[in-house]
């Protein structure tokens, strides 16, 4: 359900017109509702994804360093809302759209990360560096290939 959400998402990014799934409210709105998401996600106990049921279709979720990868999709999801409602909201060139984003996303991967760290003794999770390089990371390639996308497009209303 989620990739086909992304494949659609990323295909109307690549479209050569200037259209966006959505306007600037609504990308806020999703924004919000998705850091919700991710906070809520990142700071529930431990234990409660060991007693999650055992569906045989999420068993690849066991595999080593899957957190990475999650971190990974989740900041790249959230990264992607903020800067596309950045952009539609106000009309920023790609290099602060981009400081905006990673700067944004940076300060709230550190902030799971310590509220993780503090709550160890109760939640059992602790604060990880290499977590925060994904999330970190994530935003990086959002941005990355959202200049590219924006390039394209430009390059294609010349032509």
């Amino acid at each position: 359900m989620v990739s086909v959400l992304l494949s659609f998402c990323l295909k109307m990014s690549l479209s050569r017109k200037n259209t966006y799934l959505f306007n600037s409210n609504t990308y806020i709105v999703l924004c919000v509702f998705w850091t919700f998401i991710v906070f809520t996600l990142l700071l529930m106990p431990a234990s409660s994804f060991s007693s999650a049921p055992k569906l045989p279709f999420l068993a690849f979720l066991k595999l080593p360093h899957m957190d990475k990868v999650v971190h990974f999709i989740m900041f790249a999801i959230e990264a992607w809302l903020i800067y596309r409602s950045i952009e539609l909201k106000n009309h920023l060139n790609n290099k602060h759209l981009a400081a905006i984003t990673i700067v944004f996303i940076s300060l709230m991967g550190l902030t799971t990360e310590i509220l993780q760290g503090l709550t160890y003794n109760t939640q059992k999770r602790m604060f990880s560096l290499l977590d925060l390089f994904f999330d970190i990371l994530a935003s990086v390639c959002v941005v990355l290939i959202l200049n590219l996308v924006s390039r394209k497009q430009k390059q294609g209303r010349k032509n």
